[in-house]
């Protein structure tokens, strides 16, 4: 499970065949530039986090891995962006405008020692993704195993003020006789007259960004534990963060089980940092109950009257890479 940043280069594996009609299955690395992020922080419950873990990372292996949620918090990740490949052939092609809506787990990512293990590393786990852009869904489930899903955005005016809403193909009761359709699954909105006031102020740099981000997400989201606030500090003063992905394919002969399965681990490298702050006041996030989209059972969301606010909220203008991954367990 140690990290290698050497490219394997197999042998013996057949060519991609991309199709001649519509747009390819870009391959990597994959560029997100021209991108406006918003990142809020919601409390949530620590076991539903390690239960999500569980199932998509830990499980699967069969006790190869082990993925522990560092904090009881998930982050709230809006962006817009320009998505493209960093292949010499594709880059060709142009760029793909996207907009999506994620949450993000922070996990300590444990290495087997023996019996024991120990831990390794930091990565954040993804585990519901929703985008506008159908071509963006397909590389993303094809080469990492993002968890992709389809949504439409009312977006906001100002990056800097995050206020959106998320609609999905959904079903509110399952039923034999229900019948999917646009539903609203998701909408934050300012939670208090502070959030239309202009930000206090911004950063300049990555490093500016990393200095003033890191005391705020201390004193907002730290534990009780020494060692894993050590862990949040130096994830901060690093260019590079890992995400960590199930990838799976359904086998067709017997759909219930999988034809591929792996856990699959990935650079994100902050290639051009622009500019940056704290977002004013507090956002209110409210989730409609869908039997299609649980969202709040899954991640332990602390709503009251359908509800939560945000503990900490900020904003960026950043280009970022995603690099190619590694296989950190695969499936006999």
């Amino acid at each position: 499970m140690i990290w290698s940043k050497k490219k394997v280069l197999r042998t013996g594996l057949p060519g991609y065949v991309d199709s001649d009609i519509g747009l390819p299955v870009f391959r990597g690395p994959y560029l997100q530039q021209d991108t406006e992020m918003a990142v809020l922080f919601f409390h949530v419950d620590s076991d539903r986090l390690t239960a999500l873990c569980d199932r998509y990372l830990n499980a699967p292996s069969e006790g190869q891995t082990k993925y522990v949620p560092l904090m009881p918090n998930v982050a709230v990740v809006y962006a817009n962006m320009q998505a493209s490949s960093g292949d010499e052939r594709d880059r060709q092609v142009g760029r793909l405008p996207e907009t999506e809506m994620s949450f993000w787990i922070l996990t300590v990512a444990m290495r087997k020692i023996g019996s024991i293990f120990v831990p390794d590393h930091l990565a954040w786990f993804l585990p519901f993704l929703f985008v506008d852009e159908s071509n963006t869904i397909a590389t993303g489930r094809e080469v990492y195993g993002f968890n992709k899903q389809a949504g439409q955005f009312q977006k906001p005016a100002s990056i800097q003020r995050p206020e959106f809403s998320l609609d999905v193909l959904g079903i509110k009761e399952f039923k034999p006789e229900a019948e999917g359709r646009l539903e609203r699954l998701l909408d934050m909105c300012s939670a208090d007259h502070a959030a239309g006031d202009e930000p206090s102020g911004t950063w300049q740099s990555w490093e500016k960004a990393k200095t003033a981000i890191a005391p705020e997400i201390l004193k907002t989201l730290a534990t009780d534990s020494k060692n894993k606030v050590v862990e949040i500090a130096a994830l901060l003063v690093t260019h590079q963060m890992r995400l960590v992905f199930l990838k799976q394919f359904r086998d067709v002969t017997n759909t219930q089980q999988a034809c591929y399965q792996a856990i699959i681990e990935a650079p994100l490298v902050v290639q051009t940092f622009r500019q940056g702050g704290f977002v004013a006041g507090k956002y209110a996030m409210s989730v409609n109950r869908l039997d299609s989209h649980p969202l709040t059972d899954a991640l332990g969301l602390r709503l009251e009257n359908g509800e939560q606010q945000s503990a900490l909220g900020l904003w960026m203008k950043l280009d970022f890479m995603l690099g190619e991954g590694v296989e950190i367990w695969k499936a006999a």
